[in-house]
């Protein structure tokens, strides 16, 4: 079922909305949970919301078809960023092209593999980030090995790292090399940050180009402390907050690992084996973390893949 839903929360008179790209099953804890972090954001849940949800775009077949949503289809939607005017853009994995849902849930590529118009291709296009300007949208082409940048105005797409070959190498432009990025956030000074997921690293990407390793040595494994011999295993989503401390969601070692500002690598929750249990910081565990996002009140949530659940981290300071 290819198709993007909109779960609508309405409570003491407010409305809130949440986009879901293709959910397996919108189960009852699900709900909980995204009403729970719209709480956390400051919107009143004292009293019994009403939920509705509804398809905002996708007719449940796989294909690639601009127009309404009676006729709009998408292909395996994975990356989702939204803009100022409730315009959702969409990595349409399935389809290597990137899309853009309106709020009346109209489709249209932006970039892809539809004619001389559309000349750019993408292999696997998985995460997204709206720069803070909403002027370009960053794509981590997860099977090109590059981070690539589309202008939304002209449409026009380049790449800002990466030269489509797999390594690890830093540098600027071309001259840096990725192995399958798997996601891509940004920050508020228009910094990129990348899970690196096989070279098991996080990297950042300069405004200009510059690729530098923030955390990892390239090689699999689980290792704190200094950031240059820290080691991860298949990270895949990470958040940065205001203060510059990086959370990451460490795939394969079911852990959720802080980078501090200082470049200190620790470790904030998980045990480490894969399974399912609430408690504290090393006592919990997860099954394949994949993405964080970082909630009003400072608490974290966490997409899991294989315990199909959405966790929440309460942070003391």
């Amino acid at each position: 079922m290819d198709r993007i839903f909109k779960l609508s929360i309405s409570s003491l008179g407010t409305g809130q909305s949440i986009s879901f790209a293709r959910p397996r099953r919108l189960t009852s804890l699900l709900l909980l949970a995204a009403i729970f972090v719209i709480g956390a954001a400051g919107v009143a849940v004292a009293q019994a919301p009403v939920v509705r949800v509804e398809t905002l775009a996708g007719t449940g077949q796989a294909g690639l078809a601009d127009g309404n949503r009676q006729v709009g289809q998408l292909n395996r939607p994975h990356g989702l960023a939204i803009d100022g005017r409730g315009n959702v853009y969409v990595s349409d994995r399935g389809n290597h092209a990137i899309r853009v849902v309106a709020p009346n849930g109209d489709i249209r590529t932006l970039a892809g593999t539809e004619g001389p118009a559309l000349s750019a291709q993408f292999n696997q296009p998985y995460g997204i980030a709206l720069s803070p300007d909403e002027k370009i949208l960053y794509i981590a082409d997860y099977l090109n090995h590059a981070i690539r940048a589309l202008d939304v105005g002209t449409r026009r797409v380049t790449t800002l790292a990466g030269n489509g070959k797999s390594g690890f190498a830093n540098g600027k432009g071309d001259q840096a090399q990725f192995n399958q990025p798997y996601n891509v956030k940004i920050d508020a000074r228009g910094r990129l940050y990348v899970p690196d997921q096989n070279n098991h690293a996080i990297r950042r990407v300069e405004p200009d180009g510059t690729v530098s390793t923030i955390a990892g040595t390239g090689q699999s494994g689980f290792a704190g402390g200094k950031a240059a011999e820290s080691r991860f295993n298949n990270p895949t989503g990470l958040i940065v907050a205001a203060d510059g401390t990086i959370y990451v969601a460490d795939r394969n070692n079911h852990r959720i690992r802080i980078i501090s500002a200082a470049g200190e690598v620790s470790t904030i929750a998980g045990e480490g084996t894969e399974g399912f249990l609430d408690g504290f910081g090393p006592a919990a565990k997860f099954n394949r973390p994949i993405d964080i996002v970082l909630t009003a009140d400072g608490s974290l949530v966490v997409s899991e893949e294989n315990n199909h659940r959405l966790r929440k981290i309460l942070l003391t300071r």
